[in-house]
C-alpha cells in the first residue's frame, strides 16, 4: 500500500477494435504498477464541491478499505474542457482493486452522495492502469501542479522510455523536483488505449519554469523522439490536492 501510494494523478483516453486490441499487445510488453479512477464533474461552486468532497470522503473510505491508497481531486488551470469541470480521482494498488472500489449499493455512501446529486453533474468516468510512478508519496493535504498530456503512442513501451530518459536529462539540468508518471486508459470507451504523461511539480512557479525550458537546448535533444513516438490529443495544467491517503 505504501509502494503504490507514490503516485500523484490523474485522468483521460481513442477509439476502434483496433486500437483496443494494439492495446492490450503493448500493456504485455509494459508492466502495470497500480489503478487509477477519475471522475469528472462540473460544478459553479467548486468550493462548496470540494467541502462536501472532504467530508465526505472518510464515509467512502469505510467502504473502500484497502482498495485505494490515496485520493483527491484536480482543478484546471487551463485546458479544461468545459468552464467548471474538475477531477476527481482515487489510487489503488492494482486494476482489480480500482474496480472493486467503483461505488456501489453501499448505504453510507449514497446518503453521502444525495447531498451534492443536485450540485453538480458527472460528466465522464474513467479507468487508468498505472504504467510508471513516481517517488513521491501521497499525503492528506498534499498540493501539486500538474501539466498532463493524453496522447496515442506508436508503441507505450518506447514512449515511456523515452519519458524516463527526458526526466532523468530534467534532473541533470536543475529539476530533480519534477517527476512524470504515466497511466494508460484500460477498459471501455472512446479513450481506451491512451496514455496521459503526467508531469508533477511542487508548486505551479515551479511547473512554469520547468515548462520554460523546453526551447532549452538540453530539453530539445531530450523530447527530439516524441513526434515519432506519439500523437499529442489533449493537454491540461492542473492544481491538485490529496485529500485522502490510507
Amino acid at each position: 500500500m505504501k509502494n503504490i501510494s507514490k503516485i500523484l494523478v490523474p485522468f483521460i483516453l481513442v477509439i476502434s477494435f483496433n486500437i483496443y486490441s494494439d492495446h492490450h499487445e503493448m500493456l504485455n510488453s509494459t508492466p502495470t504498477q497500480g489503478g487509477l479512477s477519475v471522475i469528472t464533474i462540473n460544478t459553479d461552486n467548486p468550493a462548496d464541491y470540494v467541502s462536501w468532497l472532504k467530508k465526505s470522503t472518510p464515509i467512502f473510505a469505510e467502504a473502500w478499505g484497502d482498495n485505494v491508497a490515496s485520493s483527491g481531486i484536480c482543478t484546471p488551470i487551463s485546458g479544461g474542457e468545459r468552464e467548471g469541470n474538475h477531477y476527481v480521482w482515487s489510487l489503488s494498488p492494482s486494476l482489480a482493486a480500482t474496480m472493486a472500489s467503483v461505488p456501489g449499493s453501499d448505504a453510507s455512501t449514497d446518503k453521502a452522495v444525495k447531498k451534492i446529486s443536485k450540485k453538480r453533474t458527472v460528466e465522464r468516468r474513467d479507468v487508468y492502469e498505472v504504467i510508471k510512478i513516481t517517488s513521491q508519496v501521497n499525503i492528506a493535504g498534499q498540493l501539486t501542479a500538474q501539466y498532463n498530456l493524453l496522447s496515442t503512442p506508436s508503441s507505450v513501451s518506447a514512449y515511456v522510455e523515452a519519458i524516463t530518459v527526458m526526466e532523468s536529462a530534467a534532473a541533470k539540468n536543475g529539476f530533480s523536483d519534477i517527476e512524470i508518471a504515466v497511466f494508460q486508459a484500460s477498459g471501455a470507451g472512446d479513450r481506451a488505449g491512451m496514455v496521459m504523461a503526467s508531469v508533477q511539480a511542487p508548486s505551479t512557479q515551479r511547473l512554469g519554469e520547468f515548462l520554460n525550458h523546453r526551447n532549452a537546448g538540453w530539453m530539445a535533444e531530450a523530447i527530439k523522439d516524441f513526434p515519432s513516438l506519439r500523437k499529442s490529443e489533449h493537454d491540461w495544467l492542473l492544481n491538485c490536492e490529496v485529500i485522502y491517503n490510507n
